[in-house]
């Protein structure tokens, strides 16, 4: 981060009742986060935990330990989720419990790397605080706490985690010696972690490419990143199926992926049918704002400071992932608004965003000080208000996954059941047959 003009002013007596009164609301925050962890477990096999069930009959109790963790679902090598399941099943006899405390910890380690990274960077103590306190309002949200509590949505954490792991990891102008290259090389290992959530996590390795290239980390480590990430992605694809999604660039079709990577960059508010002009917006904001820094830090110019490379290395993986949803999902469930599941990534480049915005806080901290205090208080009001309407809102549609599934597990089969349960029938039945031969899932 660029230095500071100006030594740091001291904490005054209203420095430190704002910093108190931040700390009590996110504080609040997390309390609420907790509860609605709770109040969001879903754990009956809906979905793709139907399907991951299949997968564990036909792969593991038959032997194949390498097609059970290898062989892809869908277009992903969901190598984590399984061994979660492993664990699950044969441990818990299927509570999720695995699932969510791999996911928390996922989600724990990103804020705590995050947060590491900014109490080290060159700027005042009080701005650290609350930049810190900002990041923990931005990832422990009571709509990104799903990617926690459904198994079948726990990937998407996993993703984000390894990435920003990678970032920080990887990131060392100047260092060398063994413990730098033992460090770089657990980044390496960090970005192949990343596609064993979903396969978006392949693209980590251009952004890591481009880390090492702004980092100045040398010609080896250029060529040891770029080899790695091309022999991992190509191990990676052999054998996958091309998303028939994935298809024509007419106009009309390239406006309507611009359209949904907007509307990626604007959740959790263009998860609701009534905000998504809202979200449309406030992803645009964050769209060109984004494009501003990666084009003038990330390109032209040179990021000052370890904290500005990994801020804009989430940024950039936060916007790849938006273009790659846009283009991959464009044409799936076009009736359903912009699916909440995604927000991970968002809050990873809104994070990245704010650590950008670093340097122009703290001259706002030497020069308006009060009035972005006073600024800072009302939108953490505002979020802690969030965390309440989305916390709500999870909570009633994991009820709604659990009561429709107790009644398909009772024989019945609705129209709500395409939703809940398993949009195939057929697959649904085979699957619920399974958990009651395995005696798996029953604890709900």
């Amino acid at each position: 981060m660029s230095a500071i003009p100006h030594p740091p002013p001291v904490l005054d007596g209203r420095d430190r009742l704002f910093l108190a009164v931040l700390g009590l609301i996110a504080i609040g925050y997390l309390v609420l986060f907790g509860y609605y962890l709770g109040a969001t477990i879903i754990r009956v096999p809906v979905y793709d935990l139907l399907g991951f069930i299949q997968h564990y009959a036909d792969f593991w109790l038959r032997g194949d330990w390498w097609g059970y963790l290898w062989v892809p679902h869908n277009e992903h090598r969901l190598i984590f989720t399984r061994l979660l399941l492993l664990a699950d099943i044969d441990w818990f006899a299927g509570n999720t419990v695995p699932f969510i405390v791999f996911g928390l910890l996922c989600l724990g380690g990103m804020i705590i790397v995050i947060a590491g990274e900014i109490m080290a960077a060159a700027l005042p103590a009080g701005l650290r605080v609350m930049l810190v306190l900002i990041v923990l309002l931005l990832l422990a949200t009571s709509y990104i706490v799903v990617d926690c509590t459904m198994p079948a949505l726990g990937q998407y954490v996993h993703t984000a985690a390894f990435a920003v792991f990678a970032l920080a990891l990887l990131d060392g102008a100047g260092e060398g010696g063994r413990h730098a290259d033992l460090r770089r090389g657990l980044a390496l290992l960090a970005g192949v972690a990343a596609a064993f959530g979903i396969a978006g996590g392949l693209i980590i390795w251009p952004v890591l490419l481009w880390a090492a290239w702004r980092g100045g980390l040398g010609r080896v480590w250029l060529i040891a990143v770029a080899a790695v990430g091309i022999a991992f992605i190509a191990v990676y694809v052999l054998g996958l199926r091309t998303h028939a999604a994935v298809g024509s660039l007419e106009p009309l079709r390239v406006a309507r992926m611009l359209d949904y990577s907007i509307r990626f960059l604007g959740l959790p508010w263009s998860h609701a049918g009534a905000f998504v002009w809202f979200g449309r917006a406030v992803g645009t904001v964050i769209l060109l704002a984004g494009l501003f820094f990666l084009l003038t830090r990330g390109l032209l110019g040179r990021p000052g400071s370890r904290l500005e490379r990994i801020a804009l290395g989430m940024l950039l993986f936060g916007f790849l992932m938006a273009a790659l949803a846009g283009a991959g999902r464009v044409d799936i469930a076009v009736d359903r608004e912009m699916p909440v599941r995604y927000s991970i990534f968002t809050a990873m480049a809104q994070v990245g965003l704010l650590i950008l915005l670093a340097p122009s806080l703290a001259r706002l901290w030497g020069s308006r000080r009060r009035l972005l205090q006073i600024c800072v208080i009302a939108a953490a009001v505002l979020m802690l208000a969030q965390q309440v309407v989305a916390g709500r809102a999870g909570a009633q549609v994991a009820a709604q996954y659990t009561e429709a599934y107790r009644q398909f597990a009772a024989g019945l089969w609705t129209p709500a059941m395409v939703q809940f349960v398993h949009p195939d029938r057929k697959l649904a039945e085979q699957g619920q047959a399974l958990v009651v031969k395995l005696g798996i899932y029953r604890s709900y």
